[in-house]
């Protein structure tokens, strides 16, 4: 059984890969007394333990805090993943989320990822947890709509808050800002030329940042890095050559200086407002922390302004009717535990919502050694099977297989002597 949880850790926890987590027990075989299981064996034993946390009765309370959101990967098949923490949890950890913290509360594989489908799903989840006091997701307009509907038809005797995750109100109050911002747009245009212009020099060291090719007002913060680390560069060190180059290549930044320094501004209150929210949750005492976070700032732009009543317009919304309790008021939990899942998925032969959904439980899971033990010894592979026939069904990679064994393709080359075979050292 130890073999079985030394396994599970170095993919689910180390991130190593199947196959490199099979070959650091051949490696330790001298020193260590277990077996030897091959990359499908580790496999299937993560899977395990993800449909046994994932079948375990849900615990009924009155304090469950709900944190959804999609993931859409390649094909039609969409999975919507419920967590959840109780206030009781977030508040003895002060309102310090952890992956061992939530629970997996749903996995809900389909075609469709509409309003209609997340009410169903949420309304189904509450029939075993009893109705969550608060929702947190993003601004998804079909999760929106979604939990709205649930709320509205929650027939619980008290208000079920829902939440808009601060870090993506911070992201869509710089998009408002910056979408339509032509100094911003030249400012990408030129960084990205810069970029192709240096990458192959002596001074590509200097190189802005990528460009995201969507949503590129997300590259605010590293090209304010970026801009400020250039501003203050010493260009002593370089050579006459490198010199020329650095003042031909970048010497245009200068022009933006004043928008610099305005955008870093935006920047810092935004900061300010996830720094808040996620250090300290949602309380009475939000805005007036917040406020004070910005008091030296100099917010004497239009957009500045703007950015900072928007800001407060947020905490004034989310905050409203509380006093002395706190509420959390961030989804990065379930943003890290999915880009973990991806990390897995996109090591499938082809990137689809399948098998790998049932590594998120045991993401959640402190890895107890009888909890795995138990795993073990109630779900068995078929019923892995069994689970995944029902909830994913056929494959994209199934029906590639299917699809590609059925061309019977020839060989147009033609047979190459034994004389030729030795000479090309085949």
């Amino acid at each position: 059984m130890k073999t079985i949880e030394m396994a599970i850790r170095l993919v689910v926890f180390g991130l190593s890969s199947l196959r490199g987590a099979s070959q650091s027990f051949d490696f330790f075989s001298k020193w260590f007394n277990g077996g030897l299981p091959c990359h499908t064996v580790v496999q299937n034993w993560i899977l395990r333990l993800g449909l046994y946390k994932l079948q375990q009765p849900l615990e009924r309370r009155d304090d469950w805090v709900f944190i959804l959101d999609h993931t859409i990967e390649f094909g039609t098949k969409k999975c919507l993943l419920v967590l959840g923490v109780t206030l009781e949890k977030f508040r003895e950890n002060n309102c310090k989320i952890r992956h061992s913290d939530m629970t997996t509360l749903a996995i809900i594989i389909g075609e469709k990822a509409d309003a209609k489908s997340v009410t169903q799903s949420l309304q189904h989840i509450a029939q075993s947890t009893g109705f969550p006091v608060q929702v947190i997701l993003d601004g998804g307009s079909n999760v929106k709509r979604g939990t709205a509907d649930f709320i509205e038809n929650a027939d619980c005797g008290f208000t079920i808050r829902q939440t808009y995750d601060v870090t993506h109100k911070a992201a869509l109050l710089i998009e408002h800002q910056l979408k339509d911002d032509k100094n911003w747009k030249m400012f990408i245009e030129l960084a990205s030329d810069t970029k192709r212009n240096l990458v192959h020099t002596s001074i590509a060291f200097l190189a802005p940042p990528k460009t995201k090719e969507k949503s590129r007002w997300m590259n605010l913060d590293s090209y304010i890095r970026w801009a400020d680390i250039i501003f203050a560069f010493n260009k002593k060190k370089l050579t006459e050559t490198e010199k020329s180059k650095f003042n031909e290549k970048l010497s245009w930044l200068k022009v933006f200086k004043a928008n610099i320094t305005e955008w870093k501004t935006m920047l810092g209150i935004l900061n300010a407002l996830q720094y808040e929210v996620k250090t300290n949750g949602l309380s009475g005492k939000t805005k007036s922390n917040f406020e004070e976070l910005i008091s030296t700032m100099k917010i004497n732009k239009p957009g500045l302004i703007k950015v900072k009543n928007e800001a407060i317009a947020y905490i004034e919304n989310e905050c409203a009717g509380l006093s002395g309790e706190v509420y959390p008021g961030c989804s990065d939990i379930i943003e890290s535990i999915l880009a973990k899942y991806k990390i897995f998925s996109a090591r499938s032969p082809m990137k689809e919502v399948g098998k790998a959904v049932l590594t998120i439980p045991v993401f959640t899971s402190n890895l107890d050694y009888n909890e795995v033990k138990k795993a073990m010894e109630t779900v068995s592979a078929n019923d892995v099977k069994a689970w995944l026939d029902e909830n994913i069904g056929e494959t994209l990679f199934s029906r590639r297989k299917q699809a590609f064994r059925l061309i019977n393709t020839k060989c147009t080359v033609n047979i190459i002597s034994n004389n030729h075979q030795k000479a090309a050292s085949f």
